[in-house]
């Protein structure tokens, strides 16, 4: 069972979080995040170091980086491209089921320059080599894959589904332009993959 602590700092996260998620962080104080728990800003201090620690906590909080793992170790596919594909549809399906870490990390992106989500880059880092590992043993026979330095293929990998997920939660392509019904993910990876030019 919780104690009166963890509870008091649970209700600290979930009260920051919906004061960040409405108004952003600057427009977000220790004040205010105290009154909607309905204790005094002196208390937020035996729980964290500021706002910025609240913040970071709710990122970490939030972020379903355990699922994403998971998913690296658990996908199987027999070619490059249905292994990619399965990689990014998965990818791109936890994230937006992840509305709230999408929503403060372009909050923590706009606001805080990427401070919190440029700390998390070292940690995903070795998992998303992994994932280039498999892809590059999958094509071993087939000699499909050009030879692209490890580090470009996976920035432009994470490019192409940040640009995906932004577009999703700003732009809204299939509400503001009445889209038909299409397969984002298969056109994503096919372009990926295949380039634009025949």
């Amino acid at each position: 069972m919780n104690t009166k602590g963890e509870r008091t700092r649970q209700a600290i996260l979930d009260a920051a979080q919906n004061l960040f998620l409405d108004q952003g962080y600057t427009a977000t104080s220790i004040r205010q995040i105290a009154r909607a728990v309905g204790i005094t800003p002196p208390a937020i201090y035996n729980h964290f170091a500021g706002k910025e620690e609240i913040f970071t906590t709710l990122l970490e909080q939030t972020a379903p980086f355990e699922q994403l793992f998971q998913l690296f170790g658990e996908t199987t596919a027999g070619t490059p491209q249905a292994f990619l594909q399965q990689i990014l549809r998965g990818f791109v399906e936890l994230l937006l089921s992840h509305e709230n870490y999408i929503r403060l990390s372009l909050i923590d992106a706009q606001e805080r320059d990427g401070a919190t989500i440029v700390t998390l880059v070292p940690r995903l880092f070795p998992h998303f080599m992994g994932f280039y590992r498999r892809l590059v043993a999958l094509d071993a026979d087939r000699g499909n894959l050009r030879d692209i330095p490890p580090p470009i293929f996976m920035r432009t990998a994470i490019s192409l589904i940040a640009g995906y997920l932004i577009t999703e939660y700003v732009a809204r392509p299939v509400e503001t332009l009445n889209l038909p019904d299409m397969d984002w993910v298969q056109g994503l990876t096919d372009i990926f993959m295949h380039g634009v030019l025949r």
